[in-house]
């Protein structure tokens, strides 16, 4: 029996070193590169556009402001909803980890009859939850604010636009709030 008990903690042991590690390097990593590519292709595209602007390779002003306007109004917004959510995705997987690990330890713990591990218990206490709300903040930004420029530019009735952007916004917003709430934030709240 005492093999037995101490086969499974060994087990337990391995799978919390891998998934501890997985959570404390590789994932950031994969969750900040995913940021640092978003932001590049955003930079690519609204510089792009204006260079081609700014060395006259693009001549017809129509055309120029009708593919900006679609960059800004279309891709910009949907590429910053999408890489927000694929990002909350890898923030969820990441809050699943962390809850797994924390019932390891308890279990490892209570076999030891001691607390010898509590990396998770005490990562909970002290949780930092600013650099998710920037990153929320950031993408809804970068859309809200694109889709307006593009607006702006398309030259359409721009007030009644910018009350349906906005409406808009606020849904995906209120969508991102009640997601974050019921999919991640309640992870955390099993402390």
């Amino acid at each position: 029996m005492e093999k037995k008990e101490s086969q499974k903690i060994e087990i337990m042991m391995k799978d919390y070193e891998i998934l501890k590690t997985y959570s404390t390097s590789t994932s950031p990593g994969i969750r900040y590169n995913l940021i640092s590519i978003a932001l590049a292709t955003i930079g690519i595209v609204i510089s792009g556009t204006m260079i081609a602007v700014g060395n006259g390779k693009l001549s017809d002003l129509d055309l120029v402001v009708k593919i900006v306007s679609i960059l800004w109004v279309a891709f910009v917004p949907l590429f910053c909803i999408t890489i927000l959510y694929v990002w909350l995705g890898e923030e969820q997987r990441m809050m699943r980890m962390g809850e797994y690990c924390k019932e390891l330890e308890e279990k490892i713990n209570k076999e030891f009859g001691e607390e010898i591990l509590n990396w998770e218990t005490f990562k909970r206490k002290k949780s930092i939850q600013y650099p998710e709300k920037l990153i929320i903040a950031l993408f809804l930004g970068l859309s809200l604010g694109s889709s307006l420029a593009g607006l702006y530019l398309i030259k359409v009735n721009f007030i009644m636009a910018l009350i349906i952007d906005l409406i808009v916004h606020i849904v995906i917003t209120l969508f991102t709030r009640i997601f974050v709430k019921r999919k991640i934030v309640a992870i955390e709240n099993l402390k």
